[in-house]
């Protein structure tokens, strides 16, 4: 294939049309980087030429990249094996990669996925290493016309898709050190076909375009042929419902951006201590107000907390979590109660506090901040009377028998009655299934319920100290209630005060 003279390219019609449409667009500018991902096939064949026309008069550098998934063995080696020699031929800077099939196999993901997603860490990673030019990061060119944009809408529909799914592919995506663009995506494919024809093109084939087993290939072949019969025209009629959608989303978008004012990212404010037991950069947690996201209808309030994961993790966290994984999000931002958690893809985590809603994502299991383990080895026995201190809960218990006839209850000194206690009593952190009966609540208790209701943060709960008696009968939650079988009353002659006190804290 003998490449065609860059000044008669610039004549046809194809190279006109993408012209107008790229500078409408703003698609690409003088002293852009740009990158044509190309894999032999017609549609990319042809962008790599136009894109070569239009060089010269659009002052941009061009370089070309082809990526084998190693899924058609030769073939697939020949086809990057054809694009090299073409890139060579037009005087083009050439970037090849490949992947073994066995790397594909990405459990969860189909191979049609695994594939598209080795393609796009490949092309990210030549953009990266060539750098930003003047204009900016390197925009990556990529082949897709109407006809995919088409495939794509009714694809996302018969999957099930929200308003921004109905939109396809964008023009432009930006992404960490590079920009995605699609010149060809007013661009049928018929007309790439008669470019290269034009041109004496000889586009490589590949067999897979009509495996029926690939979702794309199944709607391309299968569904839209058939709907063709009914309306012959669905094709452009799916391109409106894109062209509507996309424009209805970027409304919402821009809601969603003045609604982001209200997101927090870093330190917890005062007061919040989420994700207890777990261990996160600051840097990867955002939050927002219960108040403000409570105002917010269902639809505004998924929009935010999709743009909170995205903010987090990047784009491709939507497709992990989906559109009902995102409304699962929104429901418990306002059910959950606090320290509720919901685990997301993408090892994100949302949580409920007492003012906030938090996510935060690279969490791993740890002690917590100051957790002390909840064995129950870990109690301490109490000097009575006496005091006792316990560096590891930074506590400290006095004990003896008071005649005071007003006993003393709140705060920090509790009167309890000596007569209905198994001695000795003990200090020690929290146990699942702990309750006591509180004074003047007339039932039973969870402690954990009752830390909330004391608002007592997350992360201190798992180190508030419990007095217990001899038979590990939560007798007072030290500071916060007592239980009403050990409660001393008004009269009682029998009484032991305990006194607590924090430890300062240790050098």
């Amino acid at each position: 294939m003998v490449a065609p003279v860059r000044d008669n390219l610039k004549a046809d019609p194809l190279v006109k049309k993408v012209a107008e449409f790229v500078l409408a667009e703003r698609l690409l500018g003088r002293g852009d980087k740009v990158l044509a991902a190309v894999s032999g096939g017609q549609d990319s064949l042809a962008l790599l030429h136009v894109l070569w026309a239009l060089q010269g008069d659009l002052d941009f550098d061009l370089a070309v990249a082809s990526f084998d998934h190693g899924l058609r063995a030769e073939a697939g080696r020949a086809d990057r094996d054809f694009v090299e020699e073409t890139a060579r031929r037009l005087g083009l800077a050439f970037h090849g990669g490949s992947a073994e099939p066995a790397a594909l196999a990405v459990r969860g993901l189909s191979l049609e996925e695994a594939a598209r997603r080795a393609r796009y860490s490949f092309l990210a990673s030549v953009a990266r290493r060539w750098g930003s030019g003047p204009s900016g990061p390197v925009r990556v060119a990529l082949g897709h016309t109407a006809d995919d944009q088409a495939e794509t809408v009714l694809m996302r529909v018969i999957e099930g898709t929200g308003l921004d799914g109905l939109g396809g592919m964008p023009l432009v995506r930006e992404e960490p050190g590079w920009v995605v663009i699609r010149p060809l995506l007013r661009t049928g494919r018929r007309e790439t076909e008669s470019f290269c024809r034009r041109w004496g093109l000889e586009p490589r084939l590949d067999d897979t375009n009509l495996d029926v087993r690939f979702r794309r290939n199944f709607v391309r072949h299968r569904v839209l042929p058939v709907l063709e019969q009914y309306n012959p025209r669905v094709r452009e009629a799916l391109l409106r419902l894109a062209d509507v959608a996309a424009q209805e989303a970027e409304v919402l978008a821009e809601v969603t951006r003045e609604l982001a004012g209200f997101v927090r990212q870093g330190r917890p404010p005062e007061g919040e201590c989420p994700f207890d037991g777990l261990v996160v950069d600051e840097r990867d947690l955002v939050y927002v107000g219960k108040d403000d996201l409570f105002r917010l209808g269902e639809g505004l309030r998924s929009r935010l907390l999709r743009q909170m994961l995205v903010g987090l993790v990047g784009p491709e966290i939507l497709r992990e979590v989906g559109l009902e994984g995102v409304k699962r999000a929104a429901r418990a931002a306002v059910e959950l109660r606090v320290g509720g958690r919901l685990d997301l893809p993408g090892g994100v985590v949302l949580e409920a506090g007492y003012s906030h809603v938090f996510l935060a994502r690279g969490v791993r299991r740890g002690q917590g901040r100051g957790k002390v383990a909840d064995s129950p080895k870990h109690h301490w026995t109490l000097t009575c009377p006496g005091r006792t201190e316990i560096p590891e809960l930074g506590w400290a218990f006095s004990l003896e028998r008071s005649t005071d006839p007003s006993p003393a209850a709140g705060g920090l000194v509790q009167d309890l009655a000596a007569g209905s206690l198994a001695f000795p009593l003990r200090a020690r952190t929290r146990r699942p299934g702990d309750a006591l009966r509180p004074v003047g609540l007339g039932g039973t208790k969870k402690l954990k319920d009752l830390f909330i209701d004391c608002k007592i943060p997350r992360a201190e709960r798992d180190n508030w100290p419990v007095l217990v008696d001899a038979q590990d009968r939560v007798v007072w939650v030290v500071g916060l209630r007592a239980d009403e079988r050990f409660a001393a009353r008004p009269g009682e002659s029998d009484r032991l005060r305990v006194t607590a006190g924090r430890l300062p804290p240790r050098p």
